[in-house]
């Protein structure tokens, strides 16, 4: 598959009319990006002005626009530049640029401060709040399909799901997928459901526990052909050792490919008490989020047990919006060897190659000693 993308760059507002005059009449493909440099600066618009030429962008782009140079000085004109950005369908929430659902045709507003502006701390979409600081956004399924065990997978299967941006983002890119997703959580559903997926879109949510073997045989009967599954690190960090083992048990039998992110490896001693994770425009409405350590829990260096919650407050209160106590911060080694015990196969994913390698191989050549990867675990 071709993944090259387009990058159109403008240097003032009138370039850009021309380029976007150009695509809405056909005479130019929509790019991937468009990067607005030098007098080109959409801060400098009127609000009118601003959210007409955004809206214009969402339907000439394909993934979204940067405009690292532009400097809102001042929290109200900030607050303003970014909800009109957020309000006509694009999001900071991941690399260093504004983004939208791959070639999306719906607006979607990711403006979560109004809600806070409005009713305090108790009005913020947790959900939201989730998505913005910890939200699958930097890989996609457009990633791992790109890989060779990639060009055979008919299903996009997320269990856990929560939010399950990884499986509604990946509809956009690939929507001759279908995509099956389960959690616990029925007010999940909902949300998810709620989303405008594309009409066709052939996907299920099931209410359903990953410990119970039935859920998983749920999952391979609402499947259609080789299926890979796609578990975040905040939520198969939920498991213990056994229930971990479980998960790689039953998912390896009823899923094709069994996908894990893990951290970066690291010690417990160098993790902050609190991690603050606090966006400009959650500082400038005025409130703060973070991670923060359950009182009287010390972190365990011995089992990488953590007990802490992601939290809002303001200068009037406190609200836990997730928590994430008992919680066990597996490492590779470990996953590695549970999946030995069960004679899986154990592969990770390589940044720089794009694709699934044996975790013997070329491991000196990518950046598993300081980022995210993703393990990849299946039947011999």
């Amino acid at each position: 598959m071709d993944t090259e993308q387009v990058t159109r760059r403008v240097t003032s507002g009138r370039k850009l009319d021309i380029l976007l005059g150009a695509i809405e009449e056909g005479r130019e493909p929509k790019p991937d990006w468009i990067d607005l440099e030098g007098k080109c600066d959409p801060a400098s618009l009127s609000d009118a002005d601003l959210r007409a030429v955004v809206s214009r962008m969402h339907g000439c782009v394909l993934r979204g626009f940067r405009a690292n140079e532009v400097r809102v000085k001042g929290r109200r004109r900030l607050l303003a530049y970014w909800k009109a950005l957020a309000q006509s369908g694009f999001h900071d929430f991941g690399e260093d640029r504004w983004m939208k659902q791959y070639d999306s045709p719906f607006i979607e507003s990711y403006d979560y401060i109004s809600a806070y502006q409005e009713g305090g701390i108790d009005a913020l979409d947790p959900y939201m709040v989730y998505s913005s600081v910890l939200g699958t956004w930097e890989y996609s399924v457009e990633d791992f399909i790109s890989t060779r065990l990639g060009e055979s997978i008919g299903t996009i299967v997320e269990p856990l799901a929560g939010t399950a941006e990884f499986s509604y983002a990946g509809h956009f890119r690939h929507p001759e997928l279908k995509y099956v997703m389960f959690d616990l959580d029925h007010e999940a559903k909902q949300h998810v459901e709620g989303k405008p997926w594309l009409a066709g879109t052939e996907r299920a949510f099931l209410i359903g526990d990953a410990l119970v073997e039935s859920t998983w045989e749920s999952v391979r009967a609402a499947s259609v052909g080789r299926s890979l599954a796609y578990i975040g690190k905040q939520s198969q960090n939920f498991f213990k050792a056994k229930e971990l083992l479980q998960v790689l048990e039953w998912g390896t039998r009823h899923v094709d490919y069994l996908m894990l992110e893990v951290s970066e490896p690291y010690l417990l001693d160098e993790e902050p008490s609190i991690d603050d994770l606090t966006r400009p425009e959650q500082k400038a409405a005025g409130f703060h989020v973070a991670l923060d350590d359950v009182d009287d829990i010390i972190p365990n260096p011995l089992t990488n047990r953590l007990d802490f919650y992601l939290i809002a407050w303001d200068e009037e209160r406190r609200r836990n919006l997730f928590s994430y106590c008992d919680w066990v911060g597996w490492q590779a080694p470990t996953l590695t060897a549970l999946a030995r015990l069960l004679d899986l196969d154990v592969r990770y994913y390589h940044d720089a190659k794009l694709d699934f390698l044996p975790v013997e191989l070329d491991v000196e050549t990518s950046e598993v000693r300081c980022n995210n990867t993703f393990m990849l675990f299946s039947r011999r």
